[in-house]
């Protein structure tokens, strides 16, 4: 993966904010103090904007979250101009850029844009074959018509009975129709 200049401290910085979210309007207005350190070491660093994503929407400061999600994507965007053909979640260092792609593509299916949705939701699926972030339901949700909180009502439901079969039936179902996902192959 890249290595971005200043990362290890600017790392180390997002890193302690996140640990600060806990809930508490203090907690992410430490955070905050603590990501603008991050950007005044690196203007480029994705993880930062991430950062400033979860600790604006802890704040319930939408427009500021939204900014953010733009920029990390941009940003993901000039550090990729050419997409590459795997980036692994088991690597660390592919999170933020996959996050960015990911919340950018949740923001467009929350504008009403699901072809633009679509296409980075199937790009994450093909970039992280193993969908450790669960895009695989919210691109099902996008095709029946489901929206992402719904997605994560169901979510909710399945964590608390121990049962996803709704959601697993989702994906089938919807992923036998549009082919958006390639169920990968374990030894």
């Amino acid at each position: 993966m890249f290595i971005q200049k200043n990362e290890e401290h600017t790392g180390d910085l997002y890193y302690d904010a996140m640990e600060l979210l806990d809930g508490s309007r203090s907690g992410a207005k430490e955070a905050l103090k603590l990501l603008e350190k991050a950007l005044e070491l690196d203007l480029n660093y994705v993880q930062t904007y991430i950062g400033f994503v979860q600790a604006y929407g802890s704040l319930g400061d939408k427009i500021k979250a939204r900014e953010n999600i733009k920029k990390a994507f941009e940003l993901t965007q000039e550090q990729f101009p050419k997409w590459p053909k795997e980036m692994p979640w088991g690597d660390i260092d592919n999170r933020a850029y996959l996050r960015a792609i990911g919340w950018m593509a949740d923001e467009y299916a929350d504008n009403g844009k699901k072809s633009e949705a679509e296409e980075l939701y199937r790009l994450l699926l093909k970039l992280n074959p193993n969908d450790n972030q669960g895009i695989r339901y919210t691109m099902a949700g996008l095709c029946a018509g489901i929206s992402g909180r719904e997605i994560n009502k169901m979510f909710d439901e399945g964590n608390k009975k121990q049962n996803w079969d709704k959601l697993r039936d989702l994906v089938k179902e919807q992923n036998k129709k549009h082919k958006f996902w390639k169920e990968p192959k374990y030894d």
